[in-house]
Parts: C-alpha cells; structure tokens; sequence
C-alpha cells in the first residue's frame, strides 16, 4: 500500500495554526512544526490519532539550519509530503525609522525566507512527485497601509508575489495564498485594543471572524474541490478589503 501523504503545517501551534491542525486531522496525516517541543506535543495529543502525526521542531530565524533539518527529518521517518501550509509569521509594529537589521533578518527569514527553504526541501527528487498543493498564509496587511507595520507588509507582500509566480513555475503543483483579516490571536492582539479596534471594525461587515474561518479556507484549497484554482490571493477578511 502506497505510504499516506502528510500535509505539512509550519507554525502549528499558533491560534490559526492549531485551527489549521484541528480542522485538517480528521482527513489528512500531519507534519506540525513549531519552535516549542511542548506545545507540538500537547498539539498531537489534541488532534488524535486517526491519521498519523509527526512532529518537526525548528526556529525558522535561523534560515540556514531550515533545509537540513526538515530534510534529515523526512528521510528519518520516511514521511512525503502531498501539501504545505505555511502559517508561521512573526509580527512586531514598529516603525520604519526605529527598525534595524535584525528585526529585517528576522521577520524575512519566518515570514518568507523559510518558506522558500521548505519549499525547496519539498520539490526534491525525493519528495517532489508527492508534492501537489501550497498555500502560503499571508495578510490583509500586504495590501492595505497600517502605520509602524510596514516590514511586516512587504513581508507579506512578497509572500504574494511568490505565490503567483510559483504557481506558473511548479504548475500542475497548486499554489495560492490566504489573506486573513483581523483574527484576534496574540500575535494581533495589538489591533484589538479598544482604541484600535474601534476604528477599524466599521470595515468588517460581517463582524469579527475567527481562525476557524482561515482554517475551513485552507480545507477547501487542498481538496479537489479546488482543482482549479492557483495563483490567487483570496481574502477571508469578513468583507474588510471592501470597505
């Protein structure tokens, strides 16, 4: 029997990916990666075990150590990977005066350069007659201005970029990207203060979404439900890009 194909999560355990996760468990084997053994642990044991789960800790700061590791880690257990669901990200507002290098080095390497790594890992001879969907998980921000958050915009922004080029270049391989609107986690808690929230919720016309919402999008872009569908930035944002 042909071994199960898994669909690798990075930053599983934060909010939208632990969603991801919980959402993706009853169908698929799963790859989660996070920089916490602990928390993937404690992730495992939420999602069951009707389909297997395997665990993949690194810190996708450190770019250079991303292809080696995941790389020893498939050939180890053997594991092939059908999808890749990159939702790891790492946001800080600041502004663009008081930024400097590091915060530069390290928002590009999560947010971007560690996705090209996986995907590099994913396309080898190994893996890559196994591989056939991407989705990249990008951000309303990427296309709408907000002041102190503009590295992490184009960040997003080139995610985007990426996404429409590797889907004429990898094609039959689908790639697409998701653009969350305003999903209230810790790494957005900033944007739910009372102040903050209270000028931009007129923009949500549906009203406040949550990582479920993100979670039943990635569902549908892996299933053959959208077999047609590549190289698009859709947006799950309760109507905030309309406004």
């Amino acid at each position: 029997m042909p071994q199960e194909a898994y669909i690798l999560i990075s930053g599983a355990t934060s909010d939208i990916g632990r969603e991801i996760a919980r959402t993706l468990a009853g169908r698929y084997a799963l790859l989660l990666h996070g920089r916490d053994r602990g928390k993937l642990e404690t992730l495992k044991a939420e999602v069951g075990s009707q389909h297997p789960v395997e665990l993949w800790t690194a810190d996708l700061k450190a770019v250079d150590e991303v292809k080696p590791s995941l790389k020893t880690l498939l050939d180890e257990k053997q594991i092939r990977v059908g999808g890749f669901v990159h939702c790891a990200g790492t946001l800080r507002l600041i502004g663009i005066k008081n930024a400097d290098a590091k915060y530069y080095n390290e928002i590009f390497n999560v947010n971007l350069f560690s996705a090209v790594e996986i995907v590099k890992v994913l396309l080898s001879k190994l893996n890559g007659k196994t591989l056939n969907n991407i989705i990249f998980i990008s951000a309303m921000s990427s296309i709408r201005a907000d002041v102190g958050n503009s590295l992490y915009a184009a960040s997003k922004g080139a995610i985007n970029s990426l996404t429409t080029s590797l889907a004429f270049e990898l094609a039959p391989i689908r790639v697409n990207a998701i653009l969350p609107g305003a999903i209230r986690t810790k790494m957005t808690s900033h944007i739910f203060a009372p102040d903050k929230y209270e000028q931009i919720s007129p923009r949500y016309v549906l009203g406040e979404g949550n990582g479920s919402d993100i979670a039943n999008m990635v569902d549908f872009l892996l299933s053959e439900k959208a077999k047609w569908i590549t190289g698009q930035k859709i947006s799950v944002d309760g109507g905030g890009s309309i406004y």
